[in-house]
């Protein structure tokens, strides 16, 4: 019996051995998938996370710029910035209007939309900058620019095109009585195709030789200056959608300009340019 009983003993003990090895190996494995499931979680939690601050990102309203209205502005005699003729539906505007301004009642809107980086809208600025301002000092007219960015592939990854049309929006907000000059100085100061675009230190050399005041507050952000507004982009959502608009509305290439809202191809020539215009007012009838 005694022989027996030690017999079962250890089988007894060798069970419970198994046993307990196998429980132990079953807790190691329960406590490894614990850790693996609450990793995947984690992850799970920051993926959904960062997709959460882009979508946030990318739907938040653009910080907008004062002084435009509709994606851009209007300039008026001695390059006045005024409301547009037809205020859009909506928008609001400090400006003054453009009666008082001196602009005549039946005087055309002349819609300009210009890329910085674009040779062809340097090209018309050059070409028709002269005829444009004369128009519009007679009260004639009122020139609507527009600034988009379609051209940032040509400047090498330097997204010159989107930077200086920010730069525009930088200057416009809190110093719009330069905004023309700052054109003038943009087309200007024009890198060439395929370069490497403009750095934000040669950006605002270009600002402060155009009159602009770097270290002067935003309207829209109080907490930022032109400089800090060029370096960190702020209105670059803002080049984006407007942008975006125009493409929506039609727009193929710049320069793309409208007479009235009516597109035009002389843009290449002055005096026909300034001849379909004059039409638009009525004020030449041949």
């Amino acid at each position: 019996m005694a022989k027996n009983s030690s017999g079962d003993d250890k089988r007894n003990r060798a069970r419970e051995n198994a046993r307990q090895i196998a429980a132990n190996q079953a807790k190691k494995e329960k406590t490894a998938k614990t850790i693996l499931y609450v990793g995947i979680a984690i992850v799970i939690v920051a993926v959904l996370g960062v997709v959460g601050v882009l979508i946030f990102q990318q739907n938040k309203p653009a910080v907008s710029p004062e002084n435009y209205v509709a994606d851009g502005i209007t300039v008026a005699k001695d390059d006045t910035l005024v409301q547009p003729k037809k205020m859009p539906e909506g928008e609001e505007s400090d400006l003054p209007a453009p009666s008082e301004a001196g602009v005549k009642k039946d005087a055309a809107t002349v819609t300009v939309y210009i890329d910085f980086q674009c040779p062809g809208c340097k090209a018309f600025e050059e070409g028709n900058s002269s005829m444009l301002k004369k128009l519009a000092d007679e009260g004639s007219i009122v020139v609507n620019y527009k600034p988009v960015s379609i051209l940032d592939r040509m400047s090498s990854g330097n997204e010159y095109s989107t930077r200086s049309a920010n730069l525009a929006a930088c200057v416009i907000d809190n110093q719009p009585e330069v905004a023309v000059d700052l054109f003038d100085a943009l087309f200007a100061q024009q890198p060439e195709e395929g370069g490497n675009g403009r750095t934000d230190a040669e950006l605002l050399k270009v600002a402060e030789d155009a009159g602009v005041d770097t270290s002067k507050k935003l309207n829209a952000d109080p907490e930022q200056t032109v400089k800090s507004c060029v370096s960190e982009k702020t209105f670059e959502k803002f080049v984006e959608q407007s942008s975006q608009t125009a493409l929506d509305d039609g727009v193929e290439a710049t320069p793309w300009v409208l007479i009235n809202g009516k597109h035009t191809e002389n843009t290449s020539d002055p005096q026909a340019l300034a001849t379909e215009i004059l039409k638009a007012t009525g004020e030449f009838k041949g």
